[in-house]
């Protein structure tokens, strides 16, 4: 086994790897759609499934570089010998077009969410807007009566 099988193996185990952390971004995408139409909205339990989504998305980054590195140093020697590397080949070219579909179904789910976090947070700031209008309300209130400077007082008619 030479240098080259070397590197197809890992692309193959990259792409494979890539597959399983797709799967994992649309768990999480999955999560984020039940946090956003929970009501009531929890801030907190978002912004865990958002970190942890960012940490798996490093991962990805990290494998798309790492398989793009590994591809350019053999891509000469795979093209000069398909014959030699036609069964990997194949593989690679059904894990890419697997990754190519999780990707897209990604990016469908994303824009749904998107669209979801857009009326929860929009919905959040009208709550904050009316709270803070009605803090301003109740201390003007509360200033008005302080300066009324008598006592309330009560007038009795009969005599």
């Amino acid at each position: 086994m030479g240098t080259t099988d070397n590197y197809v193996s890992i692309m193959i185990d990259g792409l494979k790897k890539k597959v399983l952390i797709l799967n994992q971004i649309i768990g999480f995408n999955h999560k984020e759609k039940q946090l956003l139409q929970n009501e009531p909205f929890d801030m907190d339990d978002f912004d865990v499934n958002m970190k942890e989504k960012a940490a798996v998305l490093d991962q990805l980054i990290f494998l798309d570089d790492g398989f793009t590195a590994v591809f350019n140093r053999v891509k000469l020697e795979l093209d000069n010998n398909k014959h030699q590397y036609e069964e990997q080949i194949k593989q690679m070219k059904i894990l890419i077009s697997k990754v190519t579909e999780l990707s897209v179904k990604i990016q469908s789910e994303e824009a749904r969410n998107k669209e979801l976090a857009h009326k929860q947070f929009s919905s959040i700031k009208k709550e904050v807007k009316l709270a803070n209008r009605s803090e301003r309300m109740a201390s003007q209130y509360y200033k008005a009566m302080n300066m009324v400077d008598s006592e309330p007082q009560f007038l009795d008619k009969k005599k």
